[in-house]
């Protein structure tokens, strides 16, 4: 997670406004995340990951694929996730391009989750919020044909219209990198398997995860293919700790001290993201043997694949934290 480490306005407060950006400490930040990234390859993570966010300070990666870059270099091992590009606030054949890139940079290592946003991302370029759905699944469908065409083609359709599209470079991996698609809804769980596409989840809970992973094997299965576990990726606010009791009181520190200083933080505009359960009480909190049974519940799901969003303590807890992950539950995590 790139996030601003520093005083600034809470996940609910949207836009946020840009006085409370302190240079210095947004570029100690990045810096930050990368030194992250860098731990995270040498820790055997499978992957690295980051995601689209636009005037705020939870996450500051407007553009992903300048991000993606960046860890393709500090990085030799893990796969670059990019969950994901909001594909309604770009051009999808520039995003195609972008990707290509970042899938040469980092030797073949892409994995891409495609998504529609929240509805406060919607308004960054004032894109119209009701044609942002059809927007992502035919933006979707024009990427996979620019990364797979061997010759320029014209792209009529009723979001987008292109005389030439030509994508220079082509992907390293063949046909092209892993993609995903949003889990959140029926519609979009039907979208994803009638396209053979993996399927991504945030934050739901366990029971309504399982529901919705039957229904995208029921919709697979409609489609003539069978996903496996790796198809299926959960995604969840992590922090580990030698204990339970240590976990949680570092925990409960680090949100008081935040909302003591948004306290301080007067701010008129309201309307960030849906705020829900599993991000004011993250699932993958704890010591080892609880996380281990966490990520066995989450298997159990049908989720092959989990992204723990380091999103908790400051710098250096992060850091022990990931460590503490890695030392006690990873390997136990990836032999599920």
């Amino acid at each position: 997670m790139t996030g601003y480490d520093g005083p600034a306005p809470g996940l609910e407060i949207w836009p946020a406004e840009p006085a409370y950006c302190k240079r210095q400490v947004a570029q100690a930040s990045f810096a930050h995340s990368l030194t992250m990234a860098r731990k995270a390859d040498l820790l055997g993570f499978d992957w690295v990951s980051l995601s689209e966010h636009h005037y705020a300070p939870y996450i500051m990666t407007p553009n992903p694929c300048v991000m993606a870059g960046a860890l393709a270099q500090v990085t030799s091992r893990a796969k670059i996730a990019l969950l994901g590009p909001l594909v309604p606030l770009s051009n999808p054949v520039r995003l195609a391009e972008e990707l290509a890139m970042v899938d040469m940079l980092s030797g073949g290592r892409l994995i891409v989750l495609f998504l529609r946003g929240t509805p406060n991302e919607h308004q960054t370029y004032d894109t119209e919020a009701s044609a942002t759905r059809d927007m992502t699944q035919e933006g979707i469908d024009l990427i996979v044909k620019a990364w797979t065409s061997d010759e320029a083609f014209a792209w009529q359709g009723a979001q987008y219209q292109f005389s030439t599209v030509a994508v220079w470079p082509k992907t390293v991996q063949t046909p092209h990198p892993p993609i995903f698609g949003s889990g959140n809804s029926d519609e979009s769980v039907r979208f994803a398997a009638a396209r053979r596409m993996g399927i991504a989840f945030s934050f739901a809970p366990p029971e309504t995860v399982r529901e919705w992973v039957k229904l995208y094997h029921a919709e697979a299965a409609k489609a003539g293919w069978q996903p496996g576990p790796e198809h299926v990726i959960y995604r969840g606010i992590a922090y580990a700790a030698e204990s339970d009791a240590k976990a949680m009181d570092d925990m409960g520190t680090f949100f008081g001290q935040k909302m003591a200083e948004q306290a301080q933080i007067q701010q008129k505009t309201m309307g960030g993201p849906p705020v829900v359960p599993l991000v004011l009480e993250p699932y993958f909190v704890g010591g080892p043997e609880t996380l281990k049974g966490k990520m066995e519940e989450i298997r159990d799901c049908g989720a092959g694949v989990v992204d723990l969003a380091w999103g908790i303590g400051d710098p250096a807890q992060r850091e022990a934290a990931m460590e503490c992950f890695a030392g006690g539950v990873l390997g136990a995590a990836q032999s599920l």
